[in-house]
């Protein structure tokens, strides 16, 4: 009861402060859940006063892209990465390993490391945001 309380009052805050910005969704991840509140396209339109920049927030979000798990294991960094550290596509950001398997784990698209979202031998989900990279 307790952690569906938390939850609970996360939303509410997220309500909060999705109300005070111009942002169209805020989007949370944890290992245990993730959730997305999303503001409805008329919503937006009210709370912004200049719509060029409600736009431009919402296009400067798209500029980033996830790298997330393909399989379920323990992930193991290429090197360490830190924020601003230039990638290409296709460079080797680690692998999982699972069952006596490593699964490569590869840029998408050239860009620098936005961040990184789980540490070198830290076990992963499928599915589970490994990276951000800013594309450039």
């Amino acid at each position: 009861m307790k952690e569906r309380d938390e939850i609970l009052a996360l939303l509410d805050e997220l309500q909060r402060l999705l109300a005070g910005s111009v942002a169209a969704s805020i989007e949370v991840e944890t290992a245990s859940f993730k959730v997305k509140v999303t503001r409805a396209a008329s919503a937006l339109a009210a709370v912004s006063k200049e719509p060029a920049a409600a736009v431009d927030a919402v296009a400067e979000t798209e500029k980033v892209q996830r790298v997330h798990a393909t399989t379920v294991g323990i992930f193991s960094a290429a090197r360490e990465w830190r924020k601003g550290d230039g990638v290409q596509r296709g460079a080797m950001l680690g692998a999982i390993q699972s069952l006596g398997h490593m699964a490569d784990i590869t840029a998408p698209a050239d860009g620098t490391i936005e961040d990184v979202l789980v540490a070198a031998g830290a076990p992963v989900e499928y599915g589970q945001a490994l990276f951000a990279i800013a594309l450039s």
